[in-house]
């Protein structure tokens, strides 16, 4: 048991790392577009790149945050009758809610990961007069759903162990 409650804690760990690591990109992100802002309006000089990279930079972030974002439970839930049973009525429903978003993560990483192969063998690019390369990006889809496929996975043995034996298992 104290393998499995290490392991869990390392997903965690990650999950939480990946998110401190990835917060900062914010002001990348902000920094870019007050580049771009002051360069089209002040020097009437705008640039090429700025919103492409701003988005590319967002849709990184967006896409690695998902398990910070559900290791600190700041998913939405549906509580109409969730918010009337007891921890261990949660974690039982839980553990049947499962199936979908590992379903879920699952196809991303199977798909986003022939998606990033097919864009690396090309050396896709976009079609802006920038033009960056696409894999980078295509990239982040299967990792980000990777971190969440773990972090849904701490949470899913954790919701089994307390289903079954009414004790939390941290």
């Amino acid at each position: 048991m104290q393998t499995i409650k290490k392991i869990l804690s390392l997903i965690d760990s990650l999950s939480k790392w990946s998110g401190v690591i990835l917060a900062p990109l914010v002001l990348v992100y902000l920094s870019i577009i007050v580049y771009e802002i002051v360069s089209r309006y002040v020097f009437n000089s705008p640039t090429r790149w700025a919103h492409e990279l701003g988005t590319y930079i967002f849709g990184a972030q967006f896409i690695l945050a998902g398990a910070y974002c559900f290791w600190r439970g700041g998913f939405v839930n549906v509580e109409i009758l969730y918010e009337k049973l007891s921890k261990r009525g949660k974690a039982t429903m839980d553990t049947f809610m499962y199936a979908l978003p590992l379903f879920i993560c699952a196809v991303m990483i199977k798909y986003g990961w022939s998606f990033f192969l097919a864009a690396a063998k090309i050396n896709e690019h976009s079609n802006t007069t920038w033009g960056p390369p696409l894999y980078p990006l295509r990239l982040m889809i299967p990792v980000g759903a990777a971190l969440l496929l773990l972090q849904t996975t701490v949470k899913f043995v954790r919701d089994i162990h307390l289903a079954i034996t009414g004790k939390e298992l941290r």
